[in-house]
C-alpha cells in the first residue's frame, strides 16, 4: 500500500454538480474561474471524506460539521431537494493508484489456492511475488432516507492489474455482488465509506466465493488502507488567516498540522525549528531548469532559504521570552507588525516544507532527487485556496517557482487562484524552458489546468487543458481570466488618444485628420 496518490476525483449531484463530472489530478492541478463558479466545491467533496474519517463513530457514513458544514444531505446535494421520502444524494469518486504487497496479500488469506483465484478472480496473480503497482476506483452513492444520511451503495473497481468491479449495497442482502455475480457468503462491513468483506460458513478451499474473498485481499484490502492514509493527511489552507499575537503561548505538544487557517503555523515552527525537513529549491527565473537535489535542513533554515528565494529578505527568527513564551520576527518586528502579507505567507511556506513525506527524518545534507523519492513511502496531497492572498505581484509570480519544486518532490497539490500572475509565470517557466529540456516536459506532462464555469442556472462544469510549449494554455482558457490588464491598458491608451484629439483646453496639441499638427493663418 506504498506510493498511494491520488489521480482523479469524480462528483454528480454534489452542490453546484449536477452531471457527472470527473477531473484528472496532476502533481500541479490549477483550479481557475470566477467566484462562486464551483472551484472550492471539487476540494470540498475531498475535505467531506477527509473529516468523516476522522469522526470517532464508524457507523457515520458522512460527518456533516467540520470544514464542509451542512445541515442536511440536502444541503450538499444538488437543486436542494424538498424532504419527502428517500433522496438520491450526491456521489463522489476516488480514483488512485498505490502499490499492493502480494507477499503480505498471501499471508493474509492463508495461503491461497492461487489456481482458484486465477480460476474465478485473478488471472494476473499466478506465481507473482514482491509489489505490484495497482490502480482503484471508489465510487460512495448516498441518500438522505426519513432525514438521515446513508451510503446507499459502494462500487469498487480494480483498474490495473486487471479489471473486476465489485458493488456492496449495505442496506440489502446479499450485499456483495462480484464481478456481476451475487456472493451470499460475503458479508460487507463499512467504516464510515470504507467496505471491509468477510466470509460466512466454512467454504472449501476451492469454493468460487473463497476465491472472491480472497481476491478482495489481494486487490481491495490493502489500496483501500492507502485511500485512508492519503485522505486523512490531506493538508488544506484556506483562504483566511487569523490575525497574530505579538507573543505566543507555548504548545505543550508539537502540531502536526499549521491548522485550516495557519492558526498552528508559530507554534510548530517554535517547536519543530530544528527537526529536518526535505525540499527543493524554487526554481529559478532565468534559465530554469529541474532541480537535481532535495536539501535536508533544520525547519526554520528551510523558511528563510524559501523566503528569500521568494524576494523576502528579512530574516525569521524565533525569540523565547522566559517563562511566557516566544515571538516570530522578522529582522526586529514580530509577525504582528510586519503585514498582513507575511502573515499570510509564513503559514504557506511552512506547509510546504513539513508537507515532506520524509519530514523530521534522516540527516542534514543534500540528495539527488531520484533517491529522495525512492526513499520516501508515499505522497503527500496538498489543497490550498488563494495562496496569493495578500501577496505582492512579483511575490505571487515567485510562488510560482515555489509550488513547480513541491510537486517535483513528492506534494501533489490542488491550487484554487484568482491570481493572474501566478499563472502568467508558470506559463512563463514552461516557455524559458529549453526546448525538449527535462523541465519543458516535466511541465507540460505534470500541470493540468482546471476552468470551472456555471452557466444561468447555476450549474458547474469543468474542461482540463495543459501548458503548452510555448508558453500558452491548450484546449480551453478561462472566461474573464488574465484579460482584465490587457483590456484596461487598453482602454487607457484609447482615451488618452481622444483626450488629446478632443480636448483643446488642455493645451496639447489638436490633430487633424493628416496627423499633422494644425498652424494659425498669418494676419
Amino acid at each position: 500500500m506504498k506510493k498511494g496518490k491520488l489521480v482523479a476525483i469524480s462528483v454528480e449531484r454534489f452542490k453546484s454538480y449536477s452531471a457527472p463530472t470527473r477531473v484528472e489530478l496532476a502533481p500541479l492541478t490549477i483550479v481557475l474561474g470566477r467566484n462562486n463558479s464551483g472551484k472550492s466545491t471539487l476540494i470540498q467533496a475531498l475535505l467531506l471524506l477527509k473529516q468523516t474519517l476522522a469522526e470517532v463513530r464508524p457507523e457515520v457514513p458522512l460527518r456533516l460539521d467540520g470544514l464542509v458544514d451542512a445541515l442536511s444531505l440536502r444541503e450538499l446535494t444538488s437543486g436542494w431537494p424538498p424532504a419527502n421520502g428517500r433522496i438520491v444524494g450526491p456521489s463522489i469518486e476516488v480514483e488512485w493508484e498505490s502499490e499492493v504487497d502480494i507477499d503480505e496479500a498471501v499471508a493474509e488469506a492463508r495461503n491461497p489456492d492461487r489456481a482458484n483465484l486465477a480460476k474465478h478472480t485473478l488471472n494476473w496473480l499466478g506465481s507473482a511475488t514482491g509489489q505490484r503497482a495497482v490502480r482503484t476506483r471508489l465510487r460512495i452513492d448516498t441518500e438522505e432516507v426519513a432525514g438521515s444520511a446513508r451510503i446507499s451503495q459502494l462500487t469498487l473497481d480494480a483498474i490495473t492489474p486487471e479489471p473486476v468491479s465489485v458493488v456492496i449495497r449495505p442496506h440489502e442482502e446479499p450485499s456483495v455482488t462480484w464481478a456481476d455475480q451475487s456472493a451470499p457468503k460475503l458479508v460487507a462491513e463499512v467504516e464510515h465509506f470504507i467496505p471491509y468483506v468477510n466470509i460466512t460458513g466454512s467454504p472449501g478451499p476451492r469454493d468460487k466465493q473463497r476465491a472472491y474473498r480472497n481476491g478482495f485481499l489481494f486487490l481491495f484490502a490493502q489500496p483501500l488502507q492507502a485511500l485512508k492514509s492519503i485522505l486523512s493527511g490531506l493538508q488544506y489552507l484556506g483562504s483566511t488567516r487569523q490575525p497574530p499575537p505579538s507573543l505566543f503561548k507555548i504548545a505543550t505538544t508539537a502540531p502536526n498540522e499549521i491548522g485550516v487557517s495557519g492558526e498552528l503555523a508559530a507554534q510548530l515552527l517554535h517547536r519543530r525549528q530544528k527537526d529536518l525537513v526535505h525540499f527543493a529549491r524554487p526554481l529559478q527565473v532565468a534559465a530554469p531548469s529541474l532541480p537535481s537535489e532535495v536539501q535536508a535542513v533544520p525547519l526554520v533554515e528551510a523558511v528563510n532559504e524559501t523566503l528569500a528565494a521568494l524576494g523576502i529578505s528579512a530574516p525569521l527568527r524565533v525569540e523565547e521570552i522566559h517563562e511566557v513564551g516566544f515571538r516570530v520576527l522578522f529582522g526586529s518586528a514580530s509577525l504582528s507588525h510586519v503585514g498582513r502579507g507575511l502573515g499570510y505567507l509564513l503559514p504557506l511556506i511552512e506547509l510546504g516544507l513539513i508537507a515532506d513525506p520524509l519530514h523530521f527524518d534522516g540527516q542534514a545534507g543534500s540528495t539527488p532527487v531520484a533517491t529522495y523519492a525512492a526513499r520516501c513511502p508515499g505522497y503527500t496531497h496538498i489543497a490550498l485556496e488563494e495562496p496569493e492572498a495578500h501577496l505582492h505581484p512579483k511575490v505571487a509570480s515567485q510562488l510560482a517557482h515555489w509550488l513547480v519544486s513541491l510537486a517535483m518532490t513528492n506534494r501533489r497539490l490542488i491550487v484554487e487562484t484568482h491570481s493572474d500572475h501566478l499563472v502568467r509565470r508558470l506559463r512563463g517557466l514552461v516557455a524559458r524552458a529549453g526546448k525538449g529540456s527535462e523541465l519543458e516536459q516535466w511541465l507540460l506532462g505534470n500541470v493540468v489546468v482546471l476552468s470551472v464555469e456555471q452557466d444561468a442556472a447555476g450549474l458547474s462544469t469543468v474542461t482540463s487543458s495543459h501548458l503548452t510549449a510555448e508558453g500558452g494554455v491548450g484546449e480551453v482558457w478561462p472566461a474573464d481570466f488574465m484579460d482584465e490588464a490587457t483590456d484596461e491598458e487598453s482602454a487607457i491608451y484609447y482615451a488618452k488618444l481622444d483626450k488629446t484629439k478632443n480636448d483643446a483646453s488642455t493645451g496639447n496639441v489638436d490633430w487633424n485628420d493628416n496627423d499633422e499638427p494644425e498652424r494659425d493663418e498669418a494676419p
